[in-house]
């Protein structure tokens, strides 16, 4: 029996018309008058910004604690780092204290130092009005109650991907990028220190492929799974990855030729640019072969997985591994100096920082 034509799978896709029903209901939404008026009210505190900013240096970072661990270096700003849990304070007094502290700042948070205390911060926006807020938000292809709440509440709104771009420049016209996700578990600094590690290290043949699990996405999940039944080097991990030591994670990446990406929802993983800054070939699906900046990325560094390759990993990997092994030194180290010249977290606030300048520079 022959596979089913395309039409026929096409035809058969279940509530096909979803996505003609949530487009025209978003265009209805996205007309509402208030729209319009909060761009007004956010384009008023952006211009007294600017005045208060006028004859001041735009080179005080604070980066919020979720996105503190890469030894963030960025050219004529000087940085520093909010404590764990610091929008969540209860006394007032202290809380007028950090108000003071953020006075002048560019304060850089991620969707995760946000995410569970949504009216803290909202305060600490409103009352800060000498202070300009970025938001990097890491999750706006799926977290969109959080990420609507970003787009209103920051003075510049950089999501890390392509999704839902429309609706949320609705929210905040200063919305740049895409900011993609860059390499923030090692600062450029430790890689560099490691390259004799990243460059000898013994390295296996399997892939590494360890996913944290999430409920909503089961395709991705069936696709973890079906892949570990062939390598158990590929599978789910939990959140104990985060607690281990900077060189425990870099020993385990270096442990791999290669790295499995499975991401949610075809979103650029973070993944992708830890493998190459390690040294190791990143596998990611076909599907983002052509989309930015995927596409920029050398077809030496990088492969991609189709359906069949799903099903059936091992000439793929194989491939990989070859493409590897041929490179040699000489392939390790220039994946490593591509990913951090080009994928590294300080380049990505570097970027985030001239999105700034050319809105608020004088």
């Amino acid at each position: 029996m022959g596979y089913p034509s395309l039409h026929t799978l096409f035809q058969a896709i279940d509530n096909r018309s979803l996505p003609l029903q949530q487009s025209k209901e978003l265009v209805k939404f996205a007309q509402n008058d208030t729209f319009f008026h909060l761009a007004a009210l956010k384009n008023s505190r952006a211009n007294a910004l600017k005045a208060w900013f006028a004859d001041k240096a735009l080179s005080r970072v604070i980066l919020g604690a979720n996105i503190n661990g890469f030894g963030c270096q960025i050219p004529d700003c000087t940085v520093e780092y909010l404590e764990k849990g610091f929008f969540l304070e209860t006394d007032e007094a202290i809380r007028a204290e950090k108000r003071t502290h953020l006075e002048g700042a560019i304060v850089i948070v991620n969707n995760n130092d946000v995410g569970q205390a949504e009216a803290e911060f909202a305060n600490f926006y409103t009352q800060c009005d000498k202070t300009i807020f970025v938001a990097w938000d890491w999750d706006n292809h799926h977290w969109l109650d959080l990420s609507t709440f970003l787009a209103a509440h920051s003075d510049v709104y950089a999501p890390a991907h392509h999704e839902n771009l429309y609706l949320l420049t609705r929210y905040n016209w200063a919305t740049v990028g895409p900011v993609y996700c860059g390499t923030i578990q090692w600062s450029r600094q430790f890689l560099a220190d490691n390259i004799v590690k990243i460059v000898t290290a013994i390295r296996s043949n399997s892939p590494l492929g360890k996913h944290i699990p999430y409920a909503p996405f089961t395709y991705r999940n069936r696709v973890v799974s079906m892949l570990s039944q062939h390598y158990p080097s590929i599978g789910f991990s939990d959140h104990k990855f985060h607690v281990r030591t900077t060189d425990e994670r870099l020993e385990e990446w270096c442990t791999h030729k290669v790295h499995w990406i499975a991401p949610v929802l075809n979103d650029v993983a973070i993944r992708i640019f830890d493998a190459l800054s390690t040294g190791g070939i990143p596998v990611v699906p076909a599907s983002m072969q052509f989309l930015p900046p995927i596409k920029d990325i050398s077809r030496e560094y990088i492969l991609f997985s189709t359906p069949d390759d799903v099903i059936d990993p091992k000439p793929l990997i194989e491939r990989a591994v070859a493409i590897f092994d041929a490179g040699g030194v000489d392939g390790i180290v220039s994946r490593h100096r591509y990913a951090l010249d080009h994928h590294h977290g300080d380049q990505r606030m570097a970027d985030v920082m001239a999105f700034v300048r050319e809105l608020f520079a004088a």
